[in-house]
């Protein structure tokens, strides 16, 4: 079997380079699922408590595949890989990733700016009315395949992987996460078999290898960042003094519960047309009289005006 060296390189921009290797679902695999770098995004200070007993739901969408990667078959490995390490390590989320029932359709292709950037307000509209409490998403950018020459130390092959991951907050469209991963393994070409060499399974194997630790390392990020967040909740219909929300038992609310209710958000635009929310002040508080799995009824016990829109918390 083909031997591939311990450990990750920087990948350095002087080195010659092989044309793109354009390999399969493996990448769209790995990424389908998921940042803290150095995100663009203002920060909001938001209302809301993070230590409550609530579960906040977190949706995980395609990444877009830049590559156009053709091997269906290499890509649910790793969609199971990253899924498996965020429940072992982010136990308190629910996740909703594409398949399932709750899956919503309209998330099967993301919303664009104009400028050709992801619309944070229509993706996050479309979280709040699933009762989402973030959003992950990004983008397989590349994979390739570099030779170096090396007089004194011999040829050397190198696979690397560039994957971006996002997350957008649905109370504040801002992103809690915006960050690339660039991850590259040398590969031992001389200890491969002739029959690996003329294979695209010698290339999988090596591109498996760089696909774990950017799973690794993209766990961490998701982890950290949607742990960081309060639950909220989000009113989606009203008639007179009921309203209905976009969440129920399955977060762990009840009837009797008491929510605080936040004004309508202001909206700011960004220098790319990007829209961001800053949240309003307390104005009411809502108890809630009937729950379902995803929805709850709740009657306005305090203050007037409850709109759909508005952002609701624990009392």
């Amino acid at each position: 079997m083909a031997f591939y060296k311990a450990g990750c390189r920087k990948y350095n921009p002087d080195r010659k380079e092989m044309k793109p290797f354009f390999f399969s679902a493996l990448l769209v695999a790995a990424i389908l699922f998921f940042v803290q770098s150095c995100s663009s995004t203002p920060k909001i200070i938001k209302p809301g408590q993070s230590g409550t007993n609530l579960k906040k739901q977190i949706c995980i969408t395609r990444f877009e595949d830049k590559k156009r990667f053709d091997d269906a078959y290499l890509e649910q490995p790793f969609q199971d890989r990253l899924l498996e390490a965020l429940l072992d390590n982010c136990r308190k989320p629910i996740f909703i990733v594409p398949g399932q029932n709750e899956f919503p359709a309209e998330l099967e292709t993301l919303p664009l700016l104009p400028s050709g950037f992801k619309d944070g307000m229509a993706l996050t509209n479309i979280g709040r009315e699933n009762g989402f409490n973030a959003i992950v998403t990004g983008v397989i950018s590349d994979i390739r395949q570099k030779n170096e020459i090396g007089w004194l130390t011999g040829d050397r092959s190198y696979f690397q992987v560039t994957i971006t991951a996002e997350i957008y907050d649905t109370q504040t469209s801002a992103k809690l996460l915006d960050k690339t991963y660039l991850h590259e393994i040398e590969v031992d070409v001389e200890k491969a078999s002739e029959s690996e060499k003329e294979t695209d399974y010698f290339d999988i194997i090596a591109i498996e290898k760089v696909l774990k630790i950017i799973v690794k390392e993209m766990r961490a990020d998701i982890c950290e960042a949607v742990s960081n967040i309060p639950w909220m909740g989000f009113i989606v219909a009203a008639e007179g003094d009921t309203v209905l929300i976009s969440a129920g038992k399955k977060v762990g609310l009840k009837a009797g519960t008491h929510l605080n209710i936040y004004q309508n958000d202001q909206t700011v635009t960004g220098a790319f047309g990007d829209q961001y929310r800053i949240p309003g002040p307390l104005i009411g508080e809502l108890k809630l009289i009937s729950t379902s799995h995803n929805q709850s009824r709740a009657i306005l016990v305090k203050g007037t005006g409850a709109v759909p829109g508005n952002s609701v918390s624990l009392k």
